[in-house]
């Protein structure tokens, strides 16, 4: 079977019917550059070309190399992007172009098609050729060998697919933005102020509210958005079964905290989150510290709840980038040791709670605890405000095997010799649901057999 290339927790965006497209594409594509810094790309269309711009690297390394905020145009799309260990090649930056004789498009992506592998294999069987591993690169050749209208090409490549992915396709005159049935991936549309007409989409809410977006709504599961000439159309895709919600680690990490999903917004979630960890909290500390940045609200609500003072007592290097996403672990590892330092005149001495939002590989949280030891900490009780992540996902939110999981190879108690911590607890899985409060892909948090149980009997995956 061919190899498949995760997009992880990649952002896409969208401007339809605005003057200075690509500016105002870029702006909300800064707005989610914290999900992907590995590489980037902007197309254009003036209504009779498109034009791309994609590079590795940042938005403003991009902005800085090519003029595409002086490029002319009424519709824009662009992504950034997470690139793997394994994933080498510039052909699988998008937006991925396709010139074809019934009209150009350009396409991005993001998500995981779950049977991309075997979809693959079957049209390079019948002579397809694939410049790279993307995603967009597959949605564009099913379309491509589809029959009929763009619309309805568009339709039955989609019938086709598997898994949580969104995308957003342009031509030089229309705009497509697609969210698979499952759900787990959210795509969102908005209006665009002082323009008739124009609309924006974006992969997180709160990237809209850059270009002070009105009438802001999330794609439904299985709906297709049309816009161009004459009206819009939208179309929904026959339910196969029931949605599974977005996935649970976009409230507990991914998501800005301006964001939401299914009408729960990201920062009530966290806080949430806090709250329900410190209700069976049985051990004693003199202050709690959040690690920046993710898990600060949900520390400040745990210390709330347990009416002790909140600390800050690690300090965040702001012009480093997440390690969580870097895509080799050497450069994680060089990252956190300039990213965080501990305050010493805050934490020696000390009993500290310690609240992260989340352990993927436990290399992270052994770092924090040895800073904290460092600057004379005198306990440290390990907190974690979701449940123990035990399975790889299979939904494109991350990239991680499962045998790098910390929660796969280690039991509590060797996690907390493994980061030399006094203590470890994490939310357990009814606790963390109780306080998320909306049906949401929990997938990697248990484990198969316990989730095909569960999803037999119907209940939330």
């Amino acid at each position: 079977m061919s190899e498949q290339i995760l997009q992880d927790m990649a952002g896409i965006a969208g401007l339809f019917h605005v003057p200075e497209a690509a500016g105002d594409c870029a702006l909300l594509l800064h707005g989610l550059q914290h999900r992907g810094q590995d590489g980037v790309g902007i197309a254009v269309t003036d209504g009779s070309s498109l034009t791309c711009f994609k590079r590795r690297g940042l938005l403003s390394e991009l902005l800085k190399e090519e003029p595409v905020q002086e490029t002319p145009g009424t519709a824009a799309i662009g992504q950034v992007r997470l690139r793997l260990e394994e994933d080498r090649m510039d052909e699988n930056l998008q937006p991925v172009m396709v010139r074809a004789y019934q009209g150009h498009f350009a396409i991005v992506s993001t998500g995981m098609i779950e049977n991309a592998g075997e979809l693959r294999d079957e049209m390079e069987q019948q002579g397809l050729i694939f410049q790279g591993l993307s995603d967009a690169e597959l949605i564009a050749h099913l379309i491509q060998r589809e029959q009929g209208h763009l619309f309805e090409k568009i339709t039955r490549a989609c019938a086709q697919m598997r898994g949580s992915w969104t995308f957003l396709l342009m031509t030089k005159s229309t705009m497509y933005a697609m969210r698979s049935q499952e759900g787990a991936r959210s795509l969102f549309v908005a209006d665009v102020p002082d323009t008739a007409g124009g609309k924006a989409f974006a992969t997180e809410s709160g990237a809209l509210s850059i270009l002070g977006a009105q009438n802001i709504r999330e794609l439904q599961p299985g709906e297709l958005m049309r816009f161009g000439k004459g009206e819009s159309r939208c179309w929904q895709m026959p339910a196969v079964r029931e949605a599974i919600g977005p996935c649970a680690m976009e409230f507990v990490y991914f998501s800005r905290l301006d964001s939401g999903m299914s009408q729960l917004g990201v920062l009530t979630a966290r806080k949430a989150f806090g709250r329900a960890l410190a209700i069976s909290e049985t051990e004693t500390a003199d202050m709690v510290i959040g690690v920046p940045d993710t898990a600060i609200d949900a520390a400040a609500a745990f210390a709330r709840e347990l009416q002790i003072p909140y600390e800050t007592g690690l300090i965040k290097n702001r012009y480093i980038g997440s390690t969580f996403i870097r895509p080799t672990r050497m450069q994680r590892e060089q990252g956190m040791r300039v990213r965080l330092n501990a305050i010493s005149s805050v934490v020696a001495g000390k009993d500290v709670f310690l609240v992260d939002d989340s352990i993927v590989r436990g290399s992270t949280a052994a770092r924090i605890c040895q800073l904290l030891r460092e600057a004379g900490a005198r306990k440290i009780h390990f907190r974690v405000a979701s449940p123990v992540i035990c399975e790889a996902c299979t939904k494109g939110a991350e990239s991680s095997r499962r045998q790098d999981l910390a929660g796969a190879k280690w039991t509590e108690e060797e996690l907390r010799e493994k980061i030399r911590a006094d203590s470890v607890r994490f939310l357990n899985r009814e606790e963390f649901s109780r306080a998320l409060g909306i049906r949401a892909c929990q997938a990697c948090f248990r484990h198969d057999e316990l989730m095909r149980k569960e999803e037999e009997n119907g209940r939330t995956v």
